[in-house]
């Protein structure tokens, strides 16, 4: 690009914030931006570079920013990294506060240069956060029945986490823009170990009930605080990748979580289960404590004011990645929900006896979900996941749920393993493509003061949507004959579709945000 204006990566568009402006503001010289008119990483591009110089006049910034528009690409590199750098003082950040520059207000990131194990220490927390509730799903029915649980009650029993998670997401976001990301991670972390000892040690069902919601609703507190924290260390420009690696993380609590519950209840009982999970959250906890940061220092000014929700919801790229959480997630419970069954059905009409094809489903399902498995990481893991940063992401869901509605209908009709297989690939290209982007997204999309807030609103979609999808295919098998279970998932996935268009309706407000 020349020298008569600088690319807004965001939207797509030119700016024309170049000589024009310079000259017609009289005293700013070519290629001046004026940090009231510039957006997203263009405003207050004040690193300490030889590309860019400010004045300062009492405390307020008086002269225009100077960007040589041919280093365009380092100085948007840069952007939120100086102020955040501590290399100008606080007057100098309210002062520009004060013109309305929004990147300026006090620190509102502690530590954006993190060390390597303190980053390390957050992925593994995402892991911790994870990994209880994938390793507890084989088992929490089990229990509940020993302490003498109906089936309505053990399903009771098993809806309880996902519904108090889903009610205190929202609370978790607020919790983590008002008192800071730490405190509420490591309050949740304390608390769900502690949950989860108790499901071993309660000697009757309502004590057991009430862990359960303990421990759901410490689950959605920590999931939006973690993701709120992981947003804030993430580098402009690397949200889509750093986002990427916890869906990674994710994936691997789900495939090894469940695997090694079942065998250490085969080894011992279901008790042991409960006490290993508690003692590997715990000992996690006492590793990861000292290093997990702040990265949100609060301060009057770093609280969001009214509004903040509407803000929020507004922004294009908000609504999209949450539309395209919950068609992800919805297609996520569907398929881990019917397709054992399904495996089961199948295999009972080709004529095998009862026990042959539990042995069948036990294979075949394990062999799909490694094959979902090493797709959706692989994806997860690539540049794919940067994407989102330079282009957005709704190119990107698009993709991912048009594979999704594919992976569905196969599954709806599939009268062969193959076909399964094949399902399961464009499962896993689906989730690898839509999980970085849309969480992504949210860390591009929202202010620092404000993510918390946002990944509450993104984990609400993701367990709702996770919830929703077999439900409405249980209650369709069920109402009408002959309809498969899939249907339920596969019909909020193809919805999903056809509102993403115009979910991205609307003007993105400003390329990146800190």
């Amino acid at each position: 690009m020349g020298p008569s204006g600088i690319r807004d990566q965001s939207a797509n568009r030119q700016s024309p914030v170049g000589p024009q402006c310079g000259a017609a503001r009289g005293h700013f010289g070519e290629g001046a931006v004026d940090p009231l008119e510039a957006c997203g990483d263009e405003r207050l591009n004040i690193a300490p570079c030889p590309c860019l110089a400010v004045a300062l006049w009492y405390y307020r910034l008086k002269a225009m920013l100077w960007v040589n528009a041919q280093r365009e690409t380092p100085c948007t590199r840069a952007a939120n990294q100086a102020i955040r750098s501590g290399t100008h003082g606080s007057e100098f950040r309210t002062g520009a506060a004060s013109l309305g520059a929004w990147d300026a207000l006090p620190m509102t990131t502690a530590t954006p240069n993190l060390s390597r194990r303190s980053r390390a220490a957050i992925y593994a927390a995402i892991f911790l956060a994870f990994i209880d509730n994938f390793a507890l799903l084989p088992v929490i029915g089990p229990r509940a029945q020993e302490l003498g649980g109906t089936p309505l009650l053990v399903g009771i029993a098993i809806a309880a986490y996902s519904l108090a998670n889903l009610a205190f997401n929202p609370i978790g976001g607020i919790l983590a823009d008002r008192i800071g990301r730490r405190r509420v991670v490591v309050a949740a972390l304390i608390v769900s170990p502690v949950a989860i000892a108790v499901y071993a040690l309660a000697d009757s069902l309502p004590l057991f009930l009430l862990a359960r919601v303990v421990h759901g609703a410490s689950g959605g507190v920590l999931a939006a605080a973690l993701f709120a924290l992981l947003g804030d260390a993430a580098p402009v420009g690397e949200r889509g990748r750093t986002l990427g690696r916890a869906g990674a993380l994710i994936g691997i609590a789900a495939v090894f979580g469940p695997a090694s519950a079942a065998l250490v209840s085969s080894l011992f009982d279901v008790n042991a289960v409960f006490l290993g999970v508690a003692g590997l959250i715990a000992v996690g906890l006492a590793a990861v404590l000292p290093l997990i940061p702040e990265t949100l220092v609060v301060t009057p000014a770093t609280r969001p004011t009214v509004g903040a929700w509407r803000r929020i919801l507004s922004e294009p790229r908000v609504r999209v990645a949450l539309l395209a959480i919950f068609g992800l997630e919805a297609a996520v419970g569907t398929v881990t929900g019917f397709i054992k069954d399904g495996l089961i059905q199948r295999a009972l009409e080709e004529g095998r006896s009862q026990e042959e094809a539990l042995r069948y489903a036990a294979g075949a399902s394990g062999g799909l979900f490694t094959i979902f498995g090493i797709i959706a990481i692989a994806l997860m893991l690539s540049r794919i996941s940067t994407r989102v940063d330079k282009r957005g992401p709704f190119g990107i869901s698009l993709i991912g749920l048009a594979a999704l509605v594919g992976a569905l209908t196969l599954l709806a009709i599939s009268p062969t393993f193959t076909i399964d297989l094949v399902a399961m690939v464009l499962y896993g290209i689906g989730y690898g493509l839509i999980f970085p982007a849309a969480a992504g997204a949210i860390a591009i999309a929202s202010a620092p003061e404000e993510r918390g807030r946002a990944n509450g609103a993104f984990n609400f979609s993701f367990d709702l949507g996770i919830s929703a999808g077999p439900i409405l295919g249980g209650l369709g098998a069920t109402a009408v004959i002959g309809v498969t279970p899939f249907a339920g998932g596969l019909a909020l996935v193809a919805l999903s579709l056809l509102l993403l268009p115009l979910a991205a309706r609307g003007a993105a407000r400003g390329a990146t945000r800190g």
